[in-house]
């Protein structure tokens, strides 16, 4: 199933769903104000554009939504916005409320992508939150949808993991494959990998992946990467983004969830495309 064809059949077989429901009250009223954000920006698309989401207050208003609005807004498509949520909540799973914040917002901005209606997303999110709680608390929360108050008392801030290094020239290695794919073609990469690059577990999993039959591939993708610790999950990643047609701009963001690392949209892209080419020199002159 396509993630971005059905999106509540998807969230209902991925994640956990009664880890909302069973939330204390007290939790799932600080999260009804991120179903508010998610709903006034998702009448912005629907008065303006996508676009205009990124010039209205709800951009600036939370750091999760403000990359899941900059991701839908630069064109990145819906199956890589669900990896990038998906990789993130594999880090909160030992946190019911940064998983309930991360299926809320993940959910909505995927809805608004989709151009669902802003009553369609906030009775979906709303009901989320368990029935008994939607039957006691759904007129007052319509009453007061325009009520938006993230306070000290009620925000809740998603702790991402500090920078990794360990990671760091690694990702962009792999970024740099992954441009030297689209410039020199499959054939020369594979060669690269198994020749050139010294990296016995990368090589692993192309081999692994590398397969006529997508079905199968898929298939063993996705049974590794629950398996996996973080840098094996971090290799199949980047091998599945050079099997596939993913850009480099779709890899990095997606690498950087797989790390649990947040990744502030406005960061000039010229600078990841620079230290990409530099270890593009480097690895071809091996």
């Amino acid at each position: 199933m396509m993630k971005q064809h059905c999106i509540t059949d998807y969230f209902q077989e991925t994640y956990d769903l009664d880890r909302i429901k069973n939330l204390p009250i007290t939790d799932k009223f600080r999260l009804i104000n991120y179903i508010k954000l998610v709903s006034g920006a998702s009448e912005v698309a629907k008065e303006k554009s996508i676009a205009e989401i990124t010039r209205s207050k709800y951009y600036e208003m939370d750091p999760t939504f403000h990359l899941l609005v900059s991701l839908i807004t630069s064109g990145i498509s819906a199956q890589v916005v669900a990896d990038v949520i998906e990789a993130y909540a594999h880090h909160f799973e030992d946190s019911d409320i940064y998983v309930a914040q991360l299926i809320i917002l993940g959910a909505g901005a995927l809805m608004i992508q989709k151009g669902l209606d802003t009553d369609s997303i906030t009775n979906y999110l709303i009901a989320l939150l368990g029935n008994e709680f939607l039957k006691d608390n759904f007129i007052r929360i319509y009453s007061e949808r325009d009520v938006l108050e993230l306070t000290d008392e009620n925000i809740i801030t998603i702790k991402y993991r500090d920078f990794d290094y360990t990671y760091r020239k690694l990702k962009y290695d792999l970024l740099a494959l992954l441009k030297m794919k689209r410039e020199i073609g499959y054939e020369k990469v594979k060669e690269v990998i198994y020749e050139q690059y010294d990296n016995k577990s990368l090589r692993f999993y192309f081999k692994l992946l590398d397969l006529k039959n997508t079905e199968i591939s898929d298939h063993l993708y996705e049974k590794m990467m629950q398996d996996s610790p973080k840098m094996d999950r971090f290799l199949l990643t980047a091998v599945k983004a050079l099997l596939s047609e993913m850009t480099i701009i779709e890899t990095h963001y997606l690498l950087n969830a797989v790390i649990g690392k947040y990744t502030r949209f406005e960061k000039p892209y010229s600078e990841v495309i620079e230290e990409i080419k530099l270890r593009e020199t480097e690895i071809l002159s091996l």
